[in-house]
C-alpha cells in the first residue's frame, strides 16, 4: 500500500533496463537449448494430408521429394519429431531476431541521462527546479521525513535499543532493525496504517525497496507458541489480505517461537529476495 505522499510515477527506468538484460538472458538461453535440439532432429520435413477424417503423415528427406515417404502409426513418434523440428526452428529464428533487437535496446536506452540532466545543473539552479525523477538520495530523504506519531511504551516493559540508538520492543526486533541497517534499507519503525475489520495498526517495519522504490510491510510474530497470540496473528494476517496487503507482493512475515527463534539467515534472506 504506497501513501500518498510518494508519487510511484517516479519507479526508476533502471528496473526496465533489469528486466531486459533479464528477457535478453532466458532467451539466449532458450536458444541454446532449441539449437542443441535441432541438432538431434531427424532429417527433412513432414507434410500432412487430410483424408476424409485421419491424417496422414509423409516424410520428406529432401526438397526434391514432392510427396514423400508414408508414415505408418508405427511411425508416430518420427512424425511427432519432424513437427517439434518445425516449430523449434521457427522459434530459434524468431528468439535470434528478438534477442538483435533486445541488444540494440540496451545499447541505445541510456536513462541515466536523465538524471545528469538534473545533476549537471549548478547548485544555485537545483532548488528552484522539480526534477522529473528525484535521486535515490533526495528520494529516501523524502521517504524518511514523514512524520508520524509513534506508538509509546508502557512504563516497566524491557528497553531493547538497535544500533541506530532506537528503542524497540524485542531482541528479534533489534536483529532485524541491524539487519536493515546493514544492508542500508530505510524503514520506519511502527509507522501506523489502517487494516479493515481492526483499524489503525503499527507494524513493525515499513521498509524501502529503493530500487523498485516500493514500500513493504515487515510483520514480525514472535510469539507462536503462545495460543492467544498466535490466534491473533492469524487474525490480523487475513485483515492484512482483506486491506490490500499480500505475503511476497507488498507484506513481509517472519515468525518464531519458543523452540524455533528467529534466524539471522532467515531475515538476510527476506532482505535480499524483496528489499534490495
Amino acid at each position: 500500500m504506497v501513501h500518498k505522499e510518494i508519487e510511484m510515477t517516479e519507479l526508476k527506468p533502471d528496473i526496465l533496463v533489469k528486466q531486459i538484460r533479464e528477457r535478453k538472458a532466458e532467451i539466449e538461453q532458450l536458444l541454446v537449448e532449441k539449437a542443441e535440439a535441432l541438432k538431434d532432429a531427424p532429417e527433412g520435413k513432414l507434410r500432412i494430408i487430410r483424408n476424409r477424417r485421419t491424417l496422414q503423415f509423409y516424410h520428406r528427406k529432401n526438397a526434391s521429394e514432392k510427396n514423400g515417404s508414408y508414415l505408418t502409426r508405427a511411425q508416430d513418434s518420427l512424425a511427432v519429431a519432424l513437427m517439434q523440428k518445425e516449430y523449434d526452428s521457427k522459434l530459434a529464428s524468431e528468439l535470434k531476431a528478438e534477442i538483435i533487437a533486445l541488444g540494440r535496446l540496451l545499447d541505445d536506452y541510456r536513462p541515466e541521462r536523465i538524471d545528469e540532466i538534473f545533476t549537471s545543473q549548478h547548485d544555485s539552479r537545483k532548488s528552484w527546479i522539480h526534477p522529473a525523477i528525484l535521486l535515490d538520495e533526495d528520494f529516501i530523504k523524502r521517504w524518511m521525513n514523514v512524520e508520524y506519531e509513534k506508538k509509546s511504551f508502557e512504563e516497566n516493559t524491557p528497553e531493547f535499543f538497535t544500533a541506530n540508538g532506537e528503542r524497540v520492543r524485542s531482541k528479534s526486533e533489534v536483529i532485524i532493525a541491524d539487519s536493515l541497517r546493514r544492508f542500508k534499507i530505510p524503514y520506519r519503525y511502527e509507522y501506523p496504517i489502517h487494516l479493515s475489520g481492526i483499524g489503525t495498526v503499527h507494524p513493525d517495519f515499513t521498509c524501502l525497496n529503493v530500487c523498485k522504490r516500493k514500500e513493504y510491510v515487515w510483520e514480525h510474530n514472535g510469539m507462536m507458541s503462545d495460543s492467544d497470540y498466535a490466534e491473533y496473528a492469524v487474525n490480523k494476517i487475513e485483515k492484512y489480505t482483506l486491506s490490500g496487503y499480500y505475503p511476497g507482493e507488498n507484506l513481509i512475515l517472519s515468525f518464531e517461537s519458543a523452540s524455533r527463534p528467529l534466524s539471522a539467515r532467515i531475515i538476510e534472506h527476506y532482505i535480499r529476495k524483496y528489499l534490495l
